[in-house]
């Protein structure tokens, strides 16, 4: 038991001195700023699959079409000697064909529009764009000059009939001043008394004698200022006290048909007194039409004006698309037009790739050189993705059966590129190609595989079936690219860099990666020049 306890201490404390130990170096390393680096230099990147295999003699290859459709022509039978790419079978594809012409006419509009645009307007697009521009600087001085003759017009109009106003004021103010006169008469005639009614006749007449006296005021203002202000004032003044002059006559008029009078008042003072009352309602008349008209003109002038400032600003608003249009006409294309004609072309042209690709995989091809042994379906039937159509024996000997990983398949495409490593053949590395990816899956051991056929390019004599084959399936490569080191990449996020040597102290330096390759390199697309040193971790 002393022993045993006596050799476990000692495996501790060795463990514990190769940490201390371990520790050390690490910090001695750091202290001293002792760094691994990788030069960046040329080389090539490559992806690759790889996987271990066993060589068989070929196998029978069924071969099916990758989609849907009707069988328009088999042009192969049983025992028929057929090579590599060879068409076997069609599908039925006259759609496919429509579609295509579309999508080519598509593809060459998008171009069309795509060349237009560069090129830019002609000179005749901008000429008609100038000449609208000075077509609609010309009637915007028309619509000016017609605004301000509308204005002009209104001044003139609303002018003249302050003038005609003014006359019937001048007109008015006689009548009344031809009433007064006449009132004045008969009241001394006939009402001098100091009798009820010859009260109520001097009082009509000092009534009129105060309005014609307000009138004079008012038609001496208009006389000397002819403004809105006066006129305005005035038709509303002469108005008013024409109707007090009117009814101040009828009042007098119904005294002097009272009993006590209608013998004493002579007939002609009577209807002197009838044809001032007329006179006076004549005015008024007048003076109400006046107002009206100038109400006429008014409205009439506001119409007129809105009008023409309607058409200046219209004319504007015309003038302004007309140089927006051509400076659109002669500006340089857009960055953001250029793009989405450049997108809209690239899809067209992904259109038509994707219809050339379905037209190409319309037709049944033979993947080796070899011997037809069967045709499974006629002309004319309607088959299903993957079903076998036609079965072709290989002419190649030797072939490489290899389980795939269900991760990895979906790198894997037909006529890729395969290293093959031999067991019996050390220190040889051999080419071939894959030629059949099988569309069923493979369960082994509950995971997912899928089996991979390889053909040899050239298979060395002495090859036996059975033998162990290591193969490199080439999925991607870069050649002569920059490269670095994987050791030397680092990710956080989104950002990818690199560590340098800078002043003697590590300094990152974010770069810019394409491939990242099997074979430990990473091509660098942006970022690092040929011949800088980079820290390796």
């Amino acid at each position: 038991m002393k022993i045993r306890f006596k050799k476990k201490t000692i495996i501790i404390f060795g463990i514990i001195a190769v940490i201390i130990i371990a520790i050390l170096i690490i910090a001695f390393s750091k202290k001293g700023n002792t760094y691994n680096f990788y030069t960046v230099t040329k080389g090539d990147v490559i992806q690759e699959v790889s996987e271990s295999g066993t060589v068989k003699k070929g196998d029978i290859v069924p071969l099916s079409f990758k989609t849907v459709g009707q069988i328009e022509k088999i042009s192969v039978k049983a025992g028929d000697e057929v090579v590599k790419g060879a068409v076997l079978a069609k599908l039925d594809n006259s759609q496919l064909n429509i579609q295509l012409q579309q999508a080519r006419a598509n593809l060459a509009l998008s171009q069309a529009e795509l060349d237009k645009l560069i090129a830019g307007a002609s000179k005749e697009q901008i000429q008609v764009a100038q000449t609208t521009v000075d077509n609609a600087k010309t009637t915007l001085a028309n619509k000016e000059r017609d605004l301000t003759n509308a204005q002009s017009s209104a001044d003139n109009d609303l002018k003249e009939t302050y003038e005609d106003a003014l006359n019937t004021f001048n007109d008015s103010y006689l009548k009344a001043y031809n009433a007064l006169t006449a009132i004045t008469s008969i009241q001394s005639k006939y009402f001098s008394d100091s009798d009820q009614y010859s009260l109520e006749v001097k009082s009509y007449k000092k009534s009129i004698e105060d309005v014609v006296g307000e009138m004079k005021t008012f038609l001496d203002a208009v006389n000397l200022y002819l403004t809105e202000f006066n006129i305005d004032s005035a038709i509303w003044d002469f108005e008013k006290n024409l109707a007090v002059i009117r009814d101040d006559l009828t009042g007098i008029r119904t005294i002097v048909e009272n009993d006590s009078y209608r013998k004493t008042v002579s007939s002609t003072d009577r209807e002197s007194l009838d044809t001032q009352r007329e006179y006076i309602n004549t005015a008024y008349t007048n003076i109400v039409g006046e107002r009206q008209s100038i109400v006429s003109v008014e409205l009439a002038n506001e119409t007129d004006i809105d009008t023409a400032t309607a058409n200046v600003a219209t004319a504007k608003d015309a003038l302004k698309t007309a140089e927006d249009n051509l400076a659109l006409t002669v500006a340089e294309p857009r960055i953001e037009d250029l793009n989405l004609y450049q997108a809209k072309l690239r899809s067209a042209q992904a259109s038509v790739d994707i219809l050339e690709n379905q037209i190409y995989d319309a037709s049944l091809r033979s993947p080796v050189d070899g011997t037809v042994v069967s045709v499974d379906k006629l002309a004319g039937e309607t088959i299903q993705a993957t079903v076998p159509i036609i079965s072709v024996l290989p002419s190649e000997e030797f072939e490489i059966d290899v389980d795939i990983y269900e991760e990895d398949i979906v790198k894997i495409e037909d006529n890729d590129l395969v290293k093959i490593s031999l067991v019996a053949f050390p220190g040889q590395i051999f080419e071939g190609k894959v030629i059949l990816i099988e569309p069923a899956e493979k369960l082994i051991d509950g995971v997912v595989y899928y089996q991979v056929r390889i053909s040899f390019n050239s298979a060395p004599e002495g090859l036996k079936q059975g033998m162990t084959a290591d193969i490199s399936i080439i999925t991607d490569s870069r050649n002569n690219v920059l490269v670095v080191s994987d050791d030397a990449v680092q990710k956080d996020g989104e950002k990818t860099f690199v560590q340098i040597l800078e002043n003697g102290k590590p300094k990152e330096k974010e770069i810019r990666i394409g491939l990242e390759g099997d074979n430990n390199l990473v091509e660098v697309i942006e970022g690092l020049n040929e011949g800088e040193k980079v820290i390796v971790e």
